[in-house]
């Protein structure tokens, strides 16, 4: 057989996309991908509406956490927004069946935040997203 390598196009991307769902799916138990669904909240001002902060993430298979975002504005910072974003994002997860959270974050943003919530380093990832940088993996078990 002759092959190639060629650029991925949007259908072939698809096709990856169910063919590695549907395997994943096969290898784990009945039923664990029932509550996968995206998850978000954020703090406003009360008063001018104004966007404070937010978090997002996702239930994937197995009903693990994965955080994808939480920002909060810096001037807002040590109002513990970002504590109460975590738990309302966590207690979420939990009450649809999630055990796991698990996050990434660079050395230049939350790392001692994480920690400070619970988060256990369980890999380091050297020189990213530059040389000198550090991304760092979390997890906390909910």
């Amino acid at each position: 057989m002759q092959v190639k390598i060629l650029e991925c196009s949007n259908s072939d991307y698809n096709k990856l996309a169910r063919a590695i769902t549907e395997f994943n799916f096969a290898n784990l138990p009945a039923n664990s991908s029932n509550s996968m669904m995206s998850l978000g909240f954020v703090v406003k001002d009360a008063v001018r509406g104004g966007l404070l902060g937010g978090i997002t993430g996702k239930l994937l298979l197995g009903n693990c956490l994965s955080i994808d975002i939480l920002w909060v504005e810096p001037e807002h910072r040590l109002h513990k927004y970002g504590s109460q974003l975590l738990l309302a994002l966590e207690q979420a997860a939990k009450a649809n069946g999630s055990h796991l959270s698990q996050v990434d974050t660079f050395d230049f943003q939350a790392l001692g935040f994480y920690q400070k919530n619970g988060y256990t380093l369980f890999g380091v990832l050297e020189d990213c997203p530059c040389i000198g940088n550090k991304r760092y993996y979390l997890q906390k078990k909910l």
